[in-house]
Parts: structure tokens; C-alpha cells; sequence
């Protein structure tokens, strides 16, 4: 008999792992009610009542260690006025439950007859769980949105002519210094164990972006029994895209760079030529691998870093296995504290003013390790007999053959398009023209 689980089996699992997330939630919820002595059989009797118990829920919810003090409303409300200093987007995070919040009112009060009390939806239960149902499967978004902007404000520490994926350590905490904001706050020790901290120039130790980005420093909810909300890796995108373009779980450096080189990224452009170090690289790996690259391995994954910086991660030294850990993880193991202090961040500031010179930011400088870690056992000599050779060559035409496909297909149905325009167009040019002086309506980009 077979053991292996289907598509109904997945879907089952799918569903019941959703319907405990859920639950966690409305019990987060319940928890609220009783840290205030609220029943969950009236409704609340003002909008005061409502804004706490939505607060307190993303409190609880959010950073759960502060659940500890549901038994004192005094305790909950000191939370609640000192979660800023946790959480440096706290505010920020009320602001969008806020905005969601009001958005269901909108939609409720639509919904309604005209003159029907829809501003005071959520002061029963049952409203108040349709919110944390929004709340639990939107937060993720919320949370992703957040590191692209957490990734811009790293990037925007730096110049414009470095583009490889890293931060000086002294103008990594430089906004901190500064008193701009609290994010970048992690000690260098805290950063080692991320994997985050580049020290290969002892003068200049630098913070790896993608590194530091998916370490789990920036994860929220990790208290909780079923979910938690960490940084979206976005170099998975892009392997996802390649994996599809090669279908196999090896290829040829020429196939990898033709499908890399096309690749585009929130901070690579494409199409691009690879530069001479990066294909060199790509050779050499397939150099120990009998002319082929595995897809996953750990020097492949170290040249994505190299191709894409500042979305895919530097893997870990060989032989790494301990994971990443969380503030509250690395603290409990350390017994101190994961922030940094004001004499380190001094001397860091110190050590950059005499350093005298640019650092090398060159691929020439590039942190590289030899050390291959596969995944799964490869068959290098049926990797290289003629069958395999000729299948890989039949795989490089299904290629080429699709991309042409698809090309042809652009273009039939922009041409397609541009004769519709034509037809549309030829008896309005009056009232194409009413748009003269104030132009078409403007668009809303989303991120």
C-alpha cells in the first residue's frame, strides 16, 4: 500500500491547520474579553470598550509574551502604553488594524438600511471575531509590506554605487544614534548568530542585507502555537522561476546564466549581461560537479547571493546548523541582551573615521567559500553519459521553443491590441481631445 499523501490528503491537512490558526486567535480574543471582566454574551458599551479590546488583541496577538499579564488590566494597560519600545512598528501596525477596522464598518454599513447604527459594529462578539478573522489572514501581507520597507531604509544607508547586498556596521546603527527610529539596534554578537555579519574586512565589518532581513530579528508572533509572521524570502521567487525554466534539479552554467541574466528583482534590472566573475563562478561549481550545477546546493545558493544581493541570503559557513534565533531566543541563551550598547556603537564610529579608503565592493572581493553541502546525493556519471546528455539537449530546445512560443504570443496579442485601440480611437478624437488639460484619471499603485 501506498503511504504517500495526495492532493485530498494536503487539502485536509491545509484545512485543519487553518482552523487551529483560527481558533488560537479567537481564543487570543476571548482572552481579551476576560483580562477586562467583558462579556462575550453583551455588547460593549462605547467606542472606548471596542478601540482597547482591538488593541489589546493586537498586543496579545502580536507579542503574545505579554499574555502573562492578563490577569492584571493595570499590567495590560502598561503594555499597551510602552509597546512602541518593543515593537518600533507598533504604531504603525494599529494604524493598518485601524484602517481594516474601518473598512468593515464601510462594508457593513453598505449593507444596511439607511438609517441603521453601522458605527457601532463591532461592539458585539461575533463582529468582533469577524475582524480577528481579517486580521489573522491579512497580517502577513501587512508584514511583508513592512520588510520591503525595512529593506529600502537599509539600503538608503549606504551609496547608491554599492550594490552588494551590504551595510557598513557604522551607518547600520546610525539612525539609532541619531535617534530616527529604533530598528537597527541588534548587537554584533546577535548579528553573528543571524548569519547577518560580514567581517571577511575586519576595519569594515558589514551587515548582510537579506541576511539580517530573513533572520528572524524581524519576526512577530512567534510565541504563538501555529503561526508566526516572519520576513518573505524573495529569493524563493526567483528560484521558483528558475526551476521552472530548467525542470530538472541540475543544469548547465550556460542555461542558468541564459534564465539569470532574465531574471528581475525589486533591485536588479533585466535583462542584464553577467559579468565575467559571475559566470566564472558558475563554471567552477559546475566544474566539481561533472559540468553540471546543482540547483540545491550551497555554493548554487551562494552564487544567487552574488546575482541577486539584496533578495537572496548568504548561505551559512560549512558545517552551520543552528538556527537562527529570535531576540527573546538569543537573550534566554546568552543571558543578555541582544541590543547593542552606545560605547559599542562609538567605537564602530571611531574605527570607520581612521580607516582610511573605500571598501572593496567589488565581485573580485566577493565572500566565497569553496565548500559544497547538497541536499540530496547526486549520480554524477549518469549525470554525464550520453543519454543524460541527450536529454539535456532536447530540455534546452523544449526551452528555446516555449520562450519563442511565448514571444509570438506577445506579440499577436499586442498587435491584437493595437488594432482595437485603432478601432476605438478613429471616431472619438473629439472627445479624446476633452482630456487636454487635465489628463486621464491617475492610478493608485499598490505595494
Amino acid at each position: 500500500a501506498s503511504h504517500r499523501l495526495g492532493l485530498g490528503e494536503l487539502a485536509v491537512l491545509a484545512a485543519t491547520v487553518e482552523d487551529l490558526v483560527r481558533r488560537e486567535a479567537f481564543e487570543v480574543l476571548t482572552m481579551v474579553y476576560e483580562a477586562y471582566n467583558l462579556s462575550t454574551h453583551e455588547p460593549l458599551e462605547n467606542e472606548a470598550q471596542e478601540d482597547l479590546v482591538i488593541k489589546t488583541f493586537t498586543l496579545f496577538y502580536t507579542m503574545p509574551w505579554t499574555q502573562e499579564t492578563r490577569k492584571n488590566s493595570s499590567a495590560v494597560r502598561l503594555h499597551l502604553e510602552s509597546a512602541h519600545k518593543y515593537n518600533p512598528a507598533w504604531n504603525d501596525t494599529l494604524l493598518w488594524v485601524e484602517d481594516l477596522a474601518g473598512t468593515l464598518k464601510y462594508q457593513n454599513h453598505a449593507g444596511q438600511r439607511r438609517f441603521s447604527k453601522g458605527e457601532a459594529y463591532f461592539r458585539s462578539y461575533l463582529a468582533m471575531v469577524h475582524l480577528v478573522e481579517h486580521i489573522t489572514d491579512g497580517y502577513g501581507l501587512y508584514q511583508d509590506i513592512q520588510c520591503r520597507e525595512l529593506k529600502n531604509m537599509m539600503m538608503g544607508l549606504e551609496t547608491q554605487e554599492r550594490n552588494d547586498g551590504r551595510v557598513l556596521l557604522a551607518n547600520f546603527y546610525m539612525p539609532y544614534r541619531k535617534g530616527t527610529h529604533d530598528f537597527f539596534v541588534e548587537r554584533p554578537e546577535y548579528l553573528q548568530s543571524l548569519g547577518a555579519l560580514d567581517e571577511s574586512d575586519p576595519k569594515r565589518p558589514s551587515v548582510i542585507v537579506p541576511n539580517f532581513l530573513y533572520g528572524r530579528a524581524f519576526c512577530v508572533a512567534t510565541d504563538n502555537a501555529f503561526q508566526s509572521f516572519c520576513c518573505v524570502d524573495q529569493c524563493n521567487v526567483l528560484m521558483e522561476t528558475l526551476e521552472q525554466s530548467v525542470a530538472h534539479s541540475v543544469a548547465s552554467p550556460g542555461l542558468i546564466a541564459e534564465v539569470v541574466a532574465g531574471l528581475p528583482s525589486d533591485t536588479v534590472a533585466a535583462p542584464r549581461n553577467l559579468s565575467g566573475s559571475l559566470r566564472g563562478k558558475l563554471d567552477a561549481i559546475a566544474k566539481q560537479h561533472g559540468g553540471h550545477v546543482p540547483l540545491h546546493g550551497r555554493l548554487f545558493a551562494q552564487w544567487m547571493h552574488h546575482a541577486f544581493p539584496n533578495e537572496c541570503p548568504q548561505p551559512r559557513e560549512p558545517g552551520v546548523t543552528e538556527a537562527p534565533m529570535t531576540h527573546n531566543e538569543w537573550r534566554a541563551r546568552q543571558n543578555t541582551t541582544s541590543y547593542v550598547s552606545k560605547q559599542v556603537i562609538q567605537e564602530l564610529l571611531d574605527l570607520a573615521a581612521k580607516t582610511e579608503g573605500p571598501a572593496c565592493e567589488d565581485e573580485s572581493c566577493m565572500l566565497w567559500a569553496d565548500e559544497e553541502e547538497l541536499i540530496t546525493d547526486i549520480d554524477l556519471k549518469a549525470l554525464a553519459s550520453p543519454r543524460a546528455e541527450w536529454l539535456h539537449g532536447q530540455q534546452n530546445v523544449v526551452c528555446f521553443l516555449a520562450m519563442c512560443g511565448a514571444v509570438a504570443a506577445l506579440i499577436s496579442i499586442l498587435l491584437e491590441s493595437v488594432r482595437s485601440s485603432a478601432s476605438i480611437l478613429r471616431p472619438q478624437v473629439s472627445k479624446a481631445a476633452s482630456f487636454g488639460t487635465d489628463g486621464p484619471p491617475s492610478r493608485v499603485h499598490l505595494i
